[in-house]
């Protein structure tokens, strides 16, 4: 009962300004998908291969600071650190605007990857430490975050198309761009990189949050392999890349990025292709499968408590992605636009439901020096699926003249995705359970 009364001011506060991080950096990261029918493609004469490189283009920059921003959240520094990146992401939002040629719109792509590439790996890092696992706190903590690309998703077909069709698409990179940069404003005003520090936060949330997480760190076993510590990042990494969880957990984020960006840039396209409609109705038709995915994320954040083992969690619904994305390419050339839609919403639902599971699953197998490089190495591998889906989703449709391939190919890496899933270990989450219980006894 004196739980209860315990203050949840981080819930109300702290997680907020996480969600709006993460909200507009993915509403930036996927303007060009609704930009690109927009007129953008048109203006600039892109053909479908140059548009696609330049839609994962983003990816093979976000490498480059995947491990850096878990490992800086680690040591307690991301909150100046992705201030910085902010900034820099809004300012090349902007500069989109601006681009009068497929080198010049390829090149920010790119810089706009490598600035946000810190953000996922740093946050994932970072809920840990003001999350703790008990009664399903940090993976309902996940969801929320997570649930902000999916509404990001929903609403960039509408925010987009709507200030498209206002003005155009290059006053729409302009007004989000600037928008943007307030939000790393507010990032800097409220976040903390620990509890500890947190001012606004009260003296008993601020106690039950570290004590309940040093309970659980200590109770839960975690050194499914000869685990490492210390601070020296190289060695670190040599551990993480000499062990088989860490690159299963790499193979699932590169299949399941591969497959989501694939979908999420091409889907406007697609949408335009299949119904012909107008750039309104298409931002409204895009929307669908991101209202989808946000019931999907939520569903399956509960259903990860009940489950209990992590592969399964994680590798259920990456399965069923894969089915529902096959099930697309089957009807890609049909005239039913209803049914069509119809499929791209199943195929929404299951796009991000993963993710409550697979990312609490760095907490549970390494110890806090490794956990970070480790969502970083994750991360450095997503980003490489952020490239590859929808470069190689654009070749397809280039050599085909149809969607059918480009969804095949997406299908068939989230299969691999799924048997990479099966390499964590087979009790993975169970042990969670018998963690809560010592901590309560």
């Amino acid at each position: 009962m004196a739980e209860l009364r315990i203050p949840k001011l981080r819930w109300f506060y702290f997680l907020p300004v996480l969600f709006l991080m993460c909200f507009f950096s993915f509403l930036s990261s996927s303007l060009l998908a609704i930009a690109l029918p927009g007129g953008m493609m048109r203006d600039l004469g892109l053909v479908a291969s140059v548009a696609g490189f330049a839609g994962g283009v983003a990816g093979i920059g976000g490498m480059i600071l995947q491990i850096s921003g878990g490992h800086i959240a680690q040591k307690g520094k991301l909150k100046k650190f992705l201030f910085f990146t902010t900034v820099c992401w809004s300012v090349i939002t902007i500069l989109q605007a601006f681009v009068e040629t497929g080198w010049q719109l390829i090149l920010l792509r790119f810089l706009l990857g490598v600035a946000e590439g810190g953000i996922v790996p740093g946050i994932m890092t970072l809920l840990p430490y003001w999350f703790p696992e008990k009664d399903g706190e940090r993976s309902r903590a996940i969801a929320v975050v997570f649930s902000a690309s999916g509404i990001a998703a929903t609403l960039t077909g509408p925010i987009g198309g709507l200030l498209i069709a206002m003005f155009n698409w290059q006053m729409m990179f302009i007004i989000l761009g600037v928008i943007s940069l307030i939000i790393g404003g507010i990032w800097f005003a409220v976040m903390y990189d620990r509890p500890e520090d947190a001012k606004w936060l009260s003296k008993e949330e601020r106690e039950y949050i570290t004590t309940t997480i040093q309970k659980e760190q200590n109770a839960i076993v975690k050194d499914w392999d000869n685990n490492l510590s210390g601070d020296k990042l190289l060695p670190i990494l040599g551990y993480l890349l000499r062990n088989k969880y860490s690159w299963a957990l790499s193979i699932i984020g590169f299949c399941a990025v591969f497959g989501q960006i694939g979908f999420f840039t091409w889907m406007p396209t697609a949408i335009q292709s299949v119904t012909h409609a107008g750039i309104g109705n298409i931002g409204l038709l895009s929307a669908l499968p991101s209202i989808t995915a946000i019931f999907g994320l939520a569903i399956w954040s509960k259903l990860t408590a009940k489950i209990k083992q992590r592969r399964l969690s994680t590798g259920i619904p990456l399965f069923l992605f894969a089915i529902a994305l096959a099930s697309l390419g089957l009807f890609s050339n049909s005239t039913n636009a209803t049914l069509y839609i119809v499929l791209m919403c199943v195929v929404g639902f299951f796009i991000q439901a993963f993710m409550p599971s697979f990312h609490t699953i760095p907490t549970l197998i390494f110890s806090k020096e490794v956990e970070g490089a480790c969502r970083g190495i994750t991360g450095f591998t997503s980003a490489m699926g952020g490239f590859a889906g929808p470069y190689l989703a654009g070749v397809f449709i280039s050599l085909s003249g149809s969607q059918a391939g480009a969804m095949y190919v997406m299908a068939f890496i989230l299969f691999v995705g799924v048997l990479a899933a099966f390499i964590l270990p087979k009790n993975l989450g169970l042990e969670e359970q018998v963690g809560k219980n010592k901590v309560t006894a």
